[in-house]
């Protein structure tokens, strides 16, 4: 069944926020329903977005740390994404506690925004 992309948005943000709250994460959640996106209140921010975006790629998701919803986005599919995602909360967690995240990364860490390239 599909849900409109507002209810998308709300419970995409809803259980970012508790899965965060699971592993004890600071995480600050952004934007409107339908594009919606999660920070980490951590030096090592970029370093864990690089992370969630490199494993999820390893498990068939084009992921980071936001959203745009839309109406192909079934429970079954946001189900899926979180049962993955959550697996990399715990290395996040890990690497809060001490973990070097930088020995998990395959590359260079993303990119903070769009800048000249001259």
């Amino acid at each position: 069944m599909k849900i409109n992309q507002r209810e998308i948005g709300f419970n995409i943000s809803d259980q970012w926020t508790k899965l965060a709250d699971k592993y004890n994460l600071g995480i600050h959640t952004w934007g409107i329903p339908a594009l919606s996106g999660y920070t980490f209140k951590s030096p090592n921010a970029l370093a864990y977005k690089t992370l969630i975006t490199q494993e999820m790629l390893k498990k068939g998701y084009l992921a980071s740390n936001c959203v745009y919803a839309c109406t192909e986005h079934t429970q079954d599919i946001v189900d899926g994404y979180f049962s993955e995602i959550d697996q990399i909360f715990v290395k996040i967690k890990e690497c809060e506690d001490g973990r070097d995240v930088n020995t998990l990364l395959d590359g260079p860490l993303c990119h903070s925004g769009f800048n000249r390239l001259n």
